[in-house]
């Protein structure tokens, strides 16, 4: 059977870091693309050639079908592995890497085409009595004038397109037209397809999908089911396998319905059905995607196959070489999605620069991260996956738990702490959840990354501050005999977020002793690696991240961020500095609060403004921010234009009362 020697891979980040790691695993070289941000990225070193795509836009880059067929030629790529997004569902790219000689890993050009389009594929599902969600489709227009024929409240979706872009919930016929056009301009800009589809709005639903593999020689399997109802602005946040909500008899529904489809088109490569499913068990058909999905990490932790691998086997000819019989769960998988936002701003994407990088033991972790990338406002906000398997669910969501506590990116907030809540959360333990369970419950989650006094865990943030600055290890020497600063200076006045705090260390024989709040703690086993601390505190192990920020030290605890400072650390004396910077905004001045391009702008200098009314719209990392005036006021000046870039606090309208 034919083997590929040398494949490209059409995508950037963690996909194509992924996609790297299988091919070298079979023995095949592998060409990487990138844009002059992603310079830095892992999937670029870890490839055997790496070309640069000239240029600042998408289209000039990773939607360049041109320069990246050039470059397939050119370095002798047999075949072409798109990935996910970009043009992983691109019919006619698909086409065009056939028609250049090249094998496309993937779906065929005409089942990407059929599936990828929601409105066709619907109807053609509906022909296979397959059940669908009721709803319209068709132009802005065309909706509008059919719009007597809803059930509100309804959800707006771009018919060519996934990924959460142009979703939203309408809830009264008034405001459909407003959300049509809103949907439409993303649509257009992200799928090049403002067709536009509107369905029956299922709040209580669950998110579950079915993963295939089909040879396009007649046979295709399962590979089990996911849930994937944890989401938030539409895209998925945690998902898991298998779905431990459903029951055999719905699962086994899904599971002939999912082949029915990729029989009735001889389906080629790894793609995923999905459902929503309803609490009395009836589901119904959202999409097909002709394509490895972000999550299928958790499908092959339960069954063994590596996906991409089979992507590439049947790419270059070969027939699946197992039956459905063989598959089977062993045990069950979760997967995190890491991101660069702020959980307590309505999920705004975050920019900064990884500064340290710790990945705990016994994981998955899928990422291009390395320490020094910069973050680019030009893609999602996706920093990597964690992956964890265990026996059971109820292990799984432990082993998760610490996961995440043991993660560090430094320099860079995420939402660690907002998946821990979740995980910890009765409602996801007890798996009561729907697609809607973590937007609607924001505000009984604790989203913030700054540390709660009332919660403080200060002797732990006490310790590994001393441990830190006062006692580290030195090579060859029992650091428990060792004599020094710990003799000569037993009592610290340290400062955590602002509050003084008083600590005795008495040194015994093997061990310290931490005196605080009239309570002695134990404190042994301390040992050090890069930016992490690890040590026993009255035989308790903790582990800690710390770095250094001008004045202060950052001290990362459970995903928190706290700030320490001692006048006896020798950089950070000058505590009642105050700083450069206020992060008050006045009230007759608008500024970013995240960094992005302005796609839109709906007022001009001299229109009166009531408050709440929007005024610009702001596309950072793949997502819309709506910009709102703080007041009523008038518009003075507008400091920015569509299609600039701007930068987070910088200024964009002056306003007046």
């Amino acid at each position: 059977m034919r083997r590929f020697h040398k494949i490209l891979i059409a995508n950037r980040a963690e996909i194509a870091v992924r996609v790297i790691r299988t091919a070298k695993e079979l023995g095949i070289k592998t060409v990487a693309v990138y844009a002059a941000d992603d310079a830095d990225s892992l999937h670029v070193s870890e490839a055997d050639e790496a070309f640069l795509l000239p240029g600042s836009q998408l289209s000039e880059t990773y939607l360049n079908q041109d320069k990246l067929l050039q470059i397939a030629r050119e370095t002798g790529a047999e075949a072409i592995h798109p990935g996910y997004g970009f043009l992983s569902e691109n019919a006619s790219f698909a086409e065009r890497v056939e028609k250049a000689g090249l094998s496309f890993v993937g779906a065929t050009p005409y089942q990407i085409r059929l599936m990828g389009e929601k409105t066709q594929a619907i109807e053609f599902v509906k022909k296979l009595e397959v059940s669908v969600i009721p709803g319209l489709q068709g132009t802005v227009d065309e909706i509008l004038t059919q719009r007597n024929k809803l059930e509100f409240p309804v959800l707006v979706k771009a018919s060519g397109g996934g990924g959460g872009k142009g979703m939203e919930v309408v809830h009264k016929p008034e405001q459909l037209a407003l959300v049509l056009e809103q949907a439409q301009r993303q649509a257009q800009q992200y799928f090049g397809n403002d067709e536009l589809f509107v369905e029956k709005y299922l709040p209580q639903a669950r998110h579950i999908e079915v993963q295939l593999l089909g040879d396009s020689k007649g046979k295709a399997i399962h590979l089990l089911e996911r849930e994937c109802s944890i989401q938030r602005r539409y895209q998925k946040l945690i998902e898991e396998a298998p779905a431990t909500s459903i029951s055999s008899e719905t699962r086994q529904k899904l599971f002939e319905a999912a082949l029915k489809i990729a029989q009735a088109i001889n389906y080629r490569g790894a793609g995923t059905i999905e459902f929503l499913v309803d609490d009395q068990g009836g589901f119904y058909f959202l999409e097909m995607n002709t394509r490895i999905q972000v999550e299928h990490p958790v499908t092959e932790s339960i069954t063994g196959v590596d996906l991409v691998e089979w992507q590439l086997r049947i790419a270059a000819g070969e027939e699946l070489t197992f039956e459905q019989s063989d598959i089977s769960a062993n045990g069950h998988a979760i997967e995190l999605r890491v991101c660069a936002e702020d959980p307590s701003n309505n999920f705004r994407p975050i920019s900064g620069t990884l500064g340290g990088l710790c990945i705990p033991e016994d994981v998955r972790w899928d990422s291009f991260l390395q320490a020094g990338n910069h973050l680019s406002p030009n893609y999602d906000s996706l920093l990597g996956k964690l992956i964890i398997h265990a026996n059971s669910r109820q292990l799984t969501i432990e082993k998760a738990s610490r996961a995440l506590d043991q993660l560090y990116l430094g320099g860079i907030m995420t939402n660690q702490e907002f998946l821990n809540q979740i995980l910890r959360s009765s409602d996801f333990k007890e798996n009561k959840i729907h697609t809607r369970w973590a937007e609607n419950n924001l505000s009984a989650l604790d989203n913030s990354s700054v540390g709660d006094d009332s919660q403080l865990p200060a002797v732990e943030l006490l310790a590994a501050f001393l441990l830190y600055h006062f006692y580290r290890p030195e090579t060859g020497v029992d650091v428990w005999r060792r004599t020094g600063y710990w003799r000569l200076l037993q009592l610290f006045n340290i400062k955590i977020n602002g509050e003084n705090y008083r600590v005795k260390v008495v040194k015994k024989a093997n061990e310290l002793r931490i005196i605080w709040n009239e309570t002695a703690y134990k404190l042994n086993h301390y040992q050090i690696i890069g930016p992490k601390i690890c040590f026993r505190i009255n035989d308790k192990d903790i582990a800690i991240f710390i770095s250094e920020e001008e004045g202060c030290t950052l001290v990362h605890y459970r995903n928190r961020k706290y700030r320490l400072q001692s006048n006896q650390v020798l950089n950070q004396v000058q505590l009642n500095k105050s700083g450069a910077l206020s992060s008050e905004v006045k009230i007759d001045k608008v500024v970013a609060d995240l960094f992005g391009k302005v796609i839109d702008i709906f007022v001009k200098p001299g229109d009166q403004l009531h408050k709440g009314q929007n005024m610009l719209v702001i596309e950072s990392m793949k997502s819309e921010f709506t910009i709102q005036s703080p007041s009523d006021a008038v518009v003075k000046n507008i400091h920015v234009a569509k299609g600039n870039l701007v930068q987070d606090r910088e200024l964009l309208v002056d306003l007046e009362s």
